[in-house]
């Protein structure tokens, strides 16, 4: 029989990732690993074109990928690093969309005919039931920013910390009045975002009326909305948070169609780093998010529970939750000059 990457990580006493890593010279792998994977393949004669051959009898060698849209640039991100890491070990990837709202649940359609070997759920409406039953089967799920309980392997980013990045920055311009657009009830994204926001402001002696926190849902379209509705206040914003940078740069289109200017007479920031803001006149500051690296770790935990399976000696603990770090990027429509 010929050996798997799962035989080659036992062998080398690594993760399959690692494995993944040597074979494809990607990211850094200290020297002393990077020879003991090799004698590895080398003693068990492995192919890299053989990384998913053997798995098990039962393996379709395919990954659910559950996204609520396959024309957005942050979920194109995800996908990307879902791709590249299930490619390395000969994976193909099953892609599904799922609305954000709405009673269909696509994604019970995998599990149930028997499709994939493995699921990842991303920012979708997943009732936990759901999860749970899928569990249950045997196919592993991963969660990429939602909350599925502490039980379930879940990918985020800081938001909370991203969304307190965000507001020192405008704090420090000097802006008093702020607004927040709010993104989708089914993920704590926006929500973190915004107590991140509050935070700050309290800890400045500022605040955000509950009035000037208004709905929207992530999507094109629902910023603009939001925004006309803050600019025909009495009392306009000073700087407008959106939530994702796609409301954001709607929300610059409402103010440039009110007659007003960005930065001038309201200054926009959004969340997400999508290259859509740097398209947006003027740019974008907001927030990066590493959704690549989100897509790519995401897929590295999903291998790595179907080792564990496959190997019940192996000592594989995995944290419930992992955060990865966002970083503020700065550009024009803040105020601040490039």
């Amino acid at each position: 029989m010929s050996a798997t990457i799962f035989d080659v990580a036992k062998r080398a006493g690594v993760s399959i990732g690692t494995v993944s890593r040597v074979v494809n010279n990607r990211d850094r792998v200290h020297p002393e690993t990077r020879e003991r994977v090799l004698k590895a393949i080398r003693d068990l004669n492995f192919q890299a074109n053989a990384f998913a051959r053997g798995l098990a009898s039962q393996r379709t060698n395919m990954l659910g990928l559950v996204i609520p849209q396959v024309n957005d640039s942050f979920f194109f991100q995800i996908f990307r690093g879902v791709n590249d890491e299930a490619a390395a070990i000969g994976y193909t990837l099953v892609i599904v969309s799922q609305p954000r709202q709405g009673s269909e649940r696509r994604y019970l359609d995998l599990f149930r005919r028997g499709h994939v070997d493995a699921m990842i759920l991303v920012a979708i409406d997943a009732r936990r039931a759901d999860i749970k039953q899928i569990q249950e089967t045997g196919v592993p799920v991963v969660l990429i920013q939602q909350d599925g309980g502490s039980q379930i392997p879940m990918f985020v980013v800081d938001n909370y910390g991203g969304g307190r990045q965000i507001a020192e920055h405008l704090v420090g311009h000097g802006y008093q009045r702020f607004a927040y657009i709010t993104g989708s009830d089914f993920t704590p994204d926006s929500g973190e975002r915004l107590r991140g926001l509050r935070d700050v402001l309290q800890e400045h002696g500022l605040s955000i009326d509950d009035n000037d926190i208004v709905r929207g849902d992530f999507l094109e379209g629902s910023g603009y909305r939001a925004a006309l509705e803050l600019l025909q206040r009495p009392q306009m914003p000073r700087a407008i948070f959106a939530a994702n940078d796609q409301m954001a740069a709607d929300a610059i289109r409402a103010v440039q169609d009110q007659g007003l200017r960005v930065p001038d007479d309201v200054a926009v920031v959004g969340f997400d780093d999508v290259p859509l803001a740097s398209y947006v006149t003027p740019r974008l500051t907001t927030v990066h998010q590493p959704t690549y690296e989100l897509g790519r770790e995401a897929a590295r935990m999903v291998f790595s529970v179907l080792q564990r399976e496959r190997d019940q000696n192996l000592a594989s603990r995995f944290a419930p939750r992992v955060q990865l770090p966002t970083t503020l990027i700065v550009r024009r429509s803040c105020g601040c000059e490039e």
